[in-house]
Formats: C-alpha cells, structure tokens, sequence
C-alpha cells in the first residue's frame, strides 16, 4: 500500500459537505446570514431619529434592543429625559461623518467604537479604538456614537 492509496478509507467523510441541518435550513456560512455581511443591527448607545406617524422626527439614543427586536430609546434632553419603546420601522440610524465617534452594527467588528477619520463614496474609514487598525467599513455598518 502507498501512503496515497490510504487517503480514501471508508470512515473518511470524503465528499460529504459540511453543512449543518438539513434540505430546508439556510447555510449558516450564508452571507446574508454569517460572516462579514452580517447586519446592520441596532446596538446600544448610537444616536437614531425615530419617527412615529403624526410626529416629528426626535433625536435619541438607544439604551436596549428588546427580545422582539423594538428598542428601548431615550429621547429629550436638556434634563427632560423620556424613555420610549420605538418599532425598527420607526427608527433611522443617525449617520456619522468625518471625525465623529463612531459605533459599528454589523460584520465582523459589530459592536466595536472607533473614529471616523474619512468617507469615501459609500465607505467609511475607520481608526478602531481597541486595536488602534484602520479599517474600511459600508457606511450603512455605521453609526454616530452618543457621546458619554
């Protein structure tokens, strides 16, 4: 026997794919799903507009995400404070320009802050804060930090 003739032994998974679940389920290696294309979602501590019928658009900042995906929002200022429960539909990411701080909802860095150090088209520039690495990130991944 040579070495390659013991490459194909029966208890070698061989050809069989890696996939989990089965016929119906989605590839979790999906792009839509996994991965670096994952998002963007909602993340505390980013500035939105939310938006109800009626109402003109406030200014707030997300404080939690809820199990049914609404979020916990804090609207007002100026010590007039207001917590609301706000629908996805009824929110719009407040979108950070250059030197802003900036939160990111989706990909690989999802939930990482950084600064914005320049746009390009509908690419964001990115100095991360905990690596210090300058990444090039979709714009819709980002979002304007509250500030603290």
């Amino acid at each position: 026997m040579t070495p390659s003739s013991t490459a194909c032994l029966p208890s070698t998974p061989g050809g069989q794919p890696m996939t989990p679940g089965t016929g119906g389920s989605i590839d979790v290696m999906s792009p839509v799903i996994g991965g670096d294309n994952e998002g963007p979602w909602f993340v505390p501590d980013i500035l939105v507009n939310v938006r109800r019928a009626g109402d003109d658009s406030t200014v707030g900042v997300i404080m939690e995400i809820l199990p049914d995906g609404s979020c916990k929002i804090v609207v007002g200022g100026n010590g007039n404070d207001e917590a609301i429960t706000a629908h996805p539909n009824e929110i719009e990411v407040v979108q950070p320009r250059k030197s802003d701080k900036i939160k990111i909802m989706g990909g690989a860095h999802r939930g990482a802050t950084g600064k914005l150090i320049g746009v390009d088209g509908t690419d964001g520039i990115v100095k991360l804060d905990d690596t210090l690495d300058v990444k090039i990130l979709d714009m819709v991944f980002l979002a304007k930090l509250a500030q603290t």
